[in-house]
C-alpha cells in the first residue's frame, strides 16, 4: 500500500472534522442550573436508564442551511451513523468516523435534560435533549456549524 493510500486526503480529514463537530453538537445546546438533592439523583438515574443503548441519526434540521459538502456528509450519516450511550461515554461510529467522549446528564425534568459532553481537551459542550412521544431522542444543538435540531431513533 502506498503511503498516500494509508493517509486520509485533506477532504477526508475535513469531513472527519465536520463529523466530529456534528457529534459534539449532537451531544451538546442550552439549559438551566443543575438540579440538586436525592430527587435529582433519582431523576438522573431514570434518564440514564432510558438513554443507554444505541441510536441512529434520522433527521437534522439546521438553523442555517449547511454548505453543500457538509450537507452531503450529513446525508451519508443518516444511513450509517450509530451513537451509543453507555452511562459514562458517548460513542459514535460510521465508516471513517469514530468519536468517544465522556458525558453527563444534568437538569432532569420529566422527559427533558441537559447533556454535557467533553472533548479530548476537556472542553464542555451542552445540548438540551428530550424524549419525544414517539420514543425518539430530540437534541437541540447550539454549536456551529451544527446549530439546529437533531432526531435520534433507537437502533434496532
Amino acid at each position: 500500500m502506498s503511503p498516500s493510500a494509508s493517509r486520509p486526503s485533506s477532504a477526508s480529514r475535513s469531513l472527519l472534522a465536520a463529523c466530529a463537530a456534528l457529534l459534539a453538537a449532537l451531544a451538546a445546546g442550552c439549559g438551566s442550573s443543575a438540579a440538586r438533592g436525592p430527587e435529582a439523583g433519582a431523576e438522573i438515574a431514570s434518564i440514564d436508564a432510558r438513554l443507554r443503548g444505541s441510536f441512529r441519526l434520522v433527521r437534522f434540521e439546521p438553523e442555517v442551511p449547511l454548505e453543500p459538502m457538509l450537507a452531503s456528509m450529513l446525508e451519508f450519516q443518516y444511513a450509517h451513523l450509530v451513537v451509543r450511550f453507555d452511562g459514562k461515554r458517548i460513542l459514535a461510529d460510521s465508516p471513517g468516523l469514530h468519536v468517544d467522549r465522556a458525558y453527563e446528564i444534568r437538569d432532569p425534568a420529566w422527559d427533558r435534560f441537559k447533556l454535557v459532553s467533553y472533548d479530548e481537551a476537556g472542553v464542555a459542550y451542552e445540548a438540551l435533549c428530550e424524549f419525544s412521544d414517539q420514543g425518539e431522542l430530540v437534541v437541540h444543538a447550539q454549536t456551529p456549524p451544527w446549530k439546529g435540531v437533531a432526531t435520534l431513533r433507537r437502533a434496532q
